[in-house]
């Protein structure tokens, strides 16, 4: 049945998410690779000290050379008992073309937009890679909006089911989405997967969350923002961010520390089921010992 999360399974699954995260917190100060908290992740932070009550996700940020050498460590570093890392070159996981996810072991969290994917579906936290930005606003515009199109056409043909917006936007992606078949698919999700290494190396100024869900103007950041660091509290641990973490926050989002109303404030994510596994003992373990402090 589709239904949308309530605030205490909300709850359960951040804290399980939490588990993720110290994961890839490990593997990082190991290996000496920056990671940053961004999006969601980041606001909950300079805001709540941890997450957004209604945010169902971790977003953590990498530049492209230190998220692909984290993508090459975890083939051995990785706790694979409890976690999974989900690429595009990973068996089931072709969830998407610039963001990797690891994701816990024997839970099950089904979106109703990727259920006609054969993925793993457990909780998980997202890492999305930081690319190079051409200089030339007309060419970083073009660049953006020919991966959107050809991410989305890829997805649909791959079995994904998105919000397309008002009618005409419709009509004309499926149009365009029916004429892709003529390209094999296979073809697509090579260029999709690989699109970012067109402009790769070129040390631009500024650098872009592909991946990201804004457009390429609120997407995008001097160089320098994502390479000096502090730190804020996120649920009771200290995580590194960017060092002007307050201007990165509203180059993305304005106004960041006003919530918005009530009305808005809801998670947005359908869901066709939800799994806790043998976590369940756990949660509540975390969640007496909380209300005990």
């Amino acid at each position: 049945m589709i239904k949308q999360i309530d605030r205490e399974t909300l709850r359960k699954i951040q804290l399980l998410e939490l588990l993720c995260l110290e994961e890839l917190s490990r593997i990082c100060e190991k290996h000496n690779i920056n990671y940053f908290l961004i999006g969601g992740t980041l606001i909950g932070a300079a805001r709540n000290k941890g997450f957004i009550p209604w945010d169902d996700d971790i977003d953590i940020g990498m530049l492209r050379q230190d998220f692909d050498r984290f993508i090459e460590i975890c083939k051995t570093e990785l706790n694979t008992k409890k976690f999974f890392l989900q690429t595009p070159q990973s068996e089931k996981g072709n969830a998407d073309f610039e963001i990797a996810r690891i994701r816990l072991n024997d839970t099950h969290f089904k979106e109703h937009h990727r259920r006609n994917l054969n993925l793993h579906d457990g909780f998980f936290i997202e890492i999305l890679p930081y690319d190079d930005l051409p200089e030339n606003d007309k060419t970083a515009k073009k660049y953006y909006f020919k991966f959107k199109y050809l991410k989305r056409i890829v997805g649909i043909r791959m079995g994904y089911r998105y919000q397309l917006g008002k009618m005409y936007k419709r009509i004309l992606f499926y149009i365009i989405t029916f004429f892709s078949h003529i390209i094999p698919l296979k073809i697509l999700y090579n260029k999709a997967v690989n699109y970012h290494k067109q402009f790769e190396n070129t040390n631009s100024s500024k650098v872009f969350l592909l991946g990201g869900a804004y457009n390429y103007k609120k997407e995008s950041h001097l160089r320098s923002s994502v390479q000096e660091f502090t730190q804020l509290e996120f649920e009771g641990k200290m995580y590194p961010v960017p060092k002007n973490y307050d201007m990165f926050l509203r180059e993305e989002y304005g106004d960041y520390m006003t919530p918005p109303p009530p009305e808005k404030q809801i998670n947005p994510c359908l869901v066709d089921g939800v799994d806790f596994g043998s976590y369940e003992d756990y949660i509540k373990n975390v969640i007496k010992s909380s209300t005990d402090c």
